[in-house]
């Protein structure tokens, strides 16, 4: 009998966001699963605040020139065996589309998916992003665990703050590397707060990688900073890298100001123009990537 001809299998592969696009989402649904006692009301309480702070966080990183910030309202409460269910989504707002009001909520779920897998920083997260998680999957006054999945008409799959991904989440965020250096990115976020000995922290996110760096700097600084409020810099410093070569925090020393928009500068392709194998095949992020790790 003649063999029937196998015909290839195709993979769709799901579409990549570009910048400022994540995937849509309805409503944030966070499960805290109960251990033999019950759970402790502020610890209850204490989960969400750190909830609330992650999704603020990564609102500041994801939308950084919107003036609209999104108001966390309680969907729905529940509970489902030995599980506590609370649903949260936005409140709508004619100051700014709906879709990127929940858009924080997405970029949240997908990170402790990849932090189950790779000691990385997540897309729009910062390090105190990160830290936080290591806050809300920390079991104990009743909590085993915390799970977190996206709602858009069905609930997707839940992502637990295991252990593995709080043992990742504690790699991503320690500075193993230390060196001089430099970062460029989008001025935003002052702590309200002073840090120890007038210091105070920004965040400076990066387009190019999606994710955001801790700065700190110190007091006689701030005025500077106030200058270049949500605008593109360049901050020299000491940089601190994880095992993964990702920068996650800075000693801010010395700050500049760049072009509003990257596309302002000269066209990379006129400055090789002259000799186009000057990067031996890399392209120019990859390239100064490897320079700085050097």
């Amino acid at each position: 009998m003649a063999q029937r001809e196998r015909r290839p299998r195709l993979m769709v592969l799901p579409r990549q966001p570009r910048y400022g696009e994540v995937m849509s989402a309805n409503a944030l649904e966070i499960r805290l699963r109960e251990g033999r006692d019950r759970v402790d009301l502020t610890r209850y309480t204490d989960t969400l605040a750190q909830v609330q702070h992650a999704l603020n966080e990564i609102d500041h990183v994801f939308a950084r020139q919107k003036t609209a910030r999104p108001e966390w309202i309680v969907q729905d409460l529940g509970h489902d065996d030995q599980e506590l269910v609370v649903r949260l989504t936005a409140r709508e707002t004619p100051r700014r589309d709906y879709a990127s009001l929940l858009a924080s909520i997405h970029a949240l779920v997908s990170g402790v998916e990849q932090l189950q897998e790779t000691p990385e920083v997540p897309q729009y997260y910062t390090a105190t992003t990160v830290e936080r998680l290591l806050k809300i999957g920390n079991p104990g006054k009743g909590i085993q665990e915390v799970s977190f999945a996206t709602v858009n008409d069905a609930v997707g799959p839940h992502f637990p703050v295991s252990e593995p991904v709080r043992e990742h989440a504690r790699l991503a965020v320690t500075g193993t590397q230390t060196s001089l250096g430099s970062v460029a990115g989008w001025i935003d976020q002052m702590s309200v707060r002073r840090l120890n000995k007038g210091v105070s922290s920004v965040s400076l996110f990066d387009p190019s990688t999606r994710r955001a760096v801790l700065g700190r700097l110190p007091a006689e600084m701030q005025t500077v900073v106030e200058s270049m409020w949500r605008k593109r810099v360049l901050a020299r410093g000491t940089i601190w890298r994880n095992d993964r070569g990702q920068v996650v925090k800075i000693e801010i020393e010395h700050l500049e100001l760049l072009p509003e928009e990257p596309e302002a500068l000269a066209p990379v392709s006129e400055l090789l123009g002259i000799a186009p194998d000057w990067l031996g095949g890399q392209s120019v992020d990859d390239y100064i990537r490897e320079v700085r790790r050097a």
